[in-house]
């Protein structure tokens, strides 16, 4: 699900005429990557996931019809994306209009459900994105990390992406408790 929650914002970009791509933007800005020939004017890049440990249910087993499925709980994942601005053409004033572009979209347009995308997975029931505000400390770290000059760029949360697979283990009901003591 990682991947079809990315690949969702991509397309509504590109479909708000905010041309992006996926990639890994340490690679794209040292030209090291397969993508150094990018056309797009925003790059995404996944820089961090992390587990919401909150949401997690730690019942292991659902009810069903026929009896009990051994299920381990779903993992509610938050991902960091870093949407970067490496347009070629027009500099840097350019680049700032492109995040600018890429701010105003988000402010509009957030949440990712099936109403308002209907293309979104079936197996994603919503996508909500939160801006994340960086100090100059963080992005020193982070652009260091990613070894490349800093260009404009800005990180969103990415909340609630559920990786659910079901093991399919399953058991009849427990209708009767058996107890045996020994009195001595």
């Amino acid at each position: 699900m990682i991947f079809q929650a990315i690949d969702i914002i991509k397309v509504e970009l590109n479909n708000a005429l905010i041309s992006a791509e996926l990639g890994n933007i340490g690679e794209i800005v040292s030209g090291t990557g397969n993508n150094h020939g990018v056309n797009a004017d925003i790059i995404i890049s996944l820089i961090n996931i992390e587990e919401n440990r909150v949401s997690r249910d730690p019942t292991p087993y659902v009810r069903n019809d026929s009896g009990i499925r051994y299920k381990n709980p779903a993992i509610h994942l938050n991902l960091t994306l870093l949407f970067t601005s490496v347009k070629h053409s027009g500099g840097y004033e350019s680049s700032l209009q492109s995040i600018q572009q890429l701010i105003e979209f988000f402010q509009t347009k957030y949440v990712f459900d099936h109403i308002n995308t209907p293309a979104l997975d079936p197996g994603i029931e919503k996508i909500i994105l939160e801006l994340l505000s960086l100090n100059l400390e963080q992005l020193h770290q982070l652009w260091s990390m990613l070894g490349g000059k800093y260009h404009p760029s800005v990180a969103y949360r990415m909340r609630m992406v559920t990786i659910d697979k079901d093991t399919g283990i399953s058991g009849p009901l427990i209708t009767e408790i058996e107890t045996n003591y020994h009195l001595k």
